[in-house]
């Protein structure tokens, strides 16, 4: 068998066929290559795709629009076609369909490889994330243990389930592995105007109060830079590390295109434990979009400090998240830019990691004088500063100059 490319080179030149429906969804697209390649999948040597028993010649019937794809190529974009815009649906569902039109061969003890392979692609395409392989049997699906510093605890309860929850609805099935797509909380989901009786509990979030500046100021928080958007605004308060997605430029062509993020869409209409439907996903990526604005777009310090040292540093840079980033003003119809949000009503499904992080930093104090310098969340107290050692200077520099005045005096007497 000729020698193949790597499964994440195959990802990579899939993800660029798709069209997009506006230039700003075309250049998020041409990001998407870059995403998957980081995240770092590769197979022993010596193993390939016949382990899936993927056909490989260029025939796929009745599906002549895959042109002359390879195999990988051809179950990506199958996959693709497959899960949009359908609800509920499940791993095995999906491996039947590609069977069925040929796109996998029909051979009983491939099983749970062709589910694993599934797997993988539906990780790659929703970036919710990254699946391992020989980590486990094919018994299990396993995704990719993040160290304790990208991972808090409150993301991921597991990372590896059984293959045979491959026959559940693909948003039980990620249940499986903690809060990798948040829901609203039950608190916050019936937040109406602010003259609900709920309104006195909101926390306002101040651009110049809550940003990246001021968590590596006065926490000292490390920001790092991951692709798995589960764990955007992870905060691990132990480590002091604040987890954040590098491609917004995937969340504005997911919402763009209705990708493949939608197929782990809830279908429950109630449940003790809330679940993302599609419109909870929409705000899940439009809030996603939103919090780089607060936490640095909106503050000078901060989009100097993304410039100068918080930048992802050996990643193909993405042009969204340096817009959003760096620029004070941008355009209202790509994210809203206003001078107070209220966490519950424009973050209402990361609305607790958001609080988790103001909180913290709202309960800190300066401990030295030059945190004291720096902090300018408390206005009066700043300018009480100020104005006092102003002040204070000045009467000490007259004292001197008296005091001097008086020994001439009395050196002349």
């Amino acid at each position: 068998m000729e020698k193949r490319k790597s499964s994440a080179e195959r990802v990579s030149d899939c993800t660029v066929r798709r069209p997009s429906p506006s230039p700003a969804a075309a250049r998020s697209r041409r990001k998407l290559s870059a995403s998957v390649r980081g995240w770092g999948m590769r197979k022993k040597s010596g193993s390939s795709l016949t382990t899936y028993r993927i056909p490989s010649d260029s025939f796929v019937s009745g599906k002549e629009h895959y042109g002359k794809m390879n195999g990988f190529e051809r179950v990506f974009a199958a996959v693709a076609a497959f899960i949009h815009n359908k609800q509920a649906v499940t791993i095995d569902d999906v491996v039947e369909h590609l069977r069925k039109t040929q796109v996998l061969e029909t051979v009983p003890w491939t099983c749970n490889a062709q589910r694993l392979l599934v797997f993988a692609i539906l990780g790659w395409q929703s970036m919710l994330y990254r699946p391992t392989f020989n980590t486990c049997s094919l018994d299990e699906l396993a995704v990719h243990q993040y160290d304790m510093h990208s991972n808090s605890g409150l993301v991921f309860d597991a990372h590896k389930v059984s293959v045979e929850l491959s026959d559940r609805p693909l948003f039980a099935l990620l249940k499986g592995f903690g809060n990798l797509l948040p829901a609203p909380s039950p608190n916050t989901a019936q937040v109406a105007s602010e003259n609900s009786k709920a309104a006195a509990t909101w926390l306002a979030l101040d651009p110049a109060e809550t940003n990246a500046y001021l968590l590596q100021t006065l926490l000292h928080v490390q920001i790092r830079w991951v692709d798995c958007l589960a764990l955007h605004l992870d905060y691990n308060k132990s480590e002091r590390t604040l987890s954040l997605f590098m491609y917004p430029s995937f969340c504005l062509a997911a919402l763009e295109s209705h990708g493949a993020i939608y197929a782990f869409a809830s279908t429950e209409k109630k449940s003790f434990d809330p679940r993302a439907n599609e419109h909870d996903i929409s705000q899940f990526m439009r809030e996603v979009l939103l919090s780089y604005r607060l936490l640095f777009g909106q503050h000078g310090p901060s989009r100097k400090l993304f410039k100068h040292t918080l930048k992802p540093a050996g990643q193909t840079p993405d042009e969204l998240l340096s817009i959003l980033c760096m620029e004070k003003n941008i355009n209202q119809t790509l994210v809203q830019n206003l001078p107070l949000y209220i966490s519950a009503q424009h973050f209402p499904v990361l609305s607790e990691r958001i609080e988790l992080i103001a909180t913290d930093l709202k309960t800190c104090r300066p401990s030295s004088m030059g945190q004291l310098l720096l902090d300018r969340r408390d206005k009066l107290q700043y300018w009480t500063f100020w104005l006092v050692s102003i002040l204070g200077g000045i009467s000490i520099v007259l004292s001197f100059i008296q005091v001097v005045l008086q020994g001439f005096q009395l050196a002349k007497g």
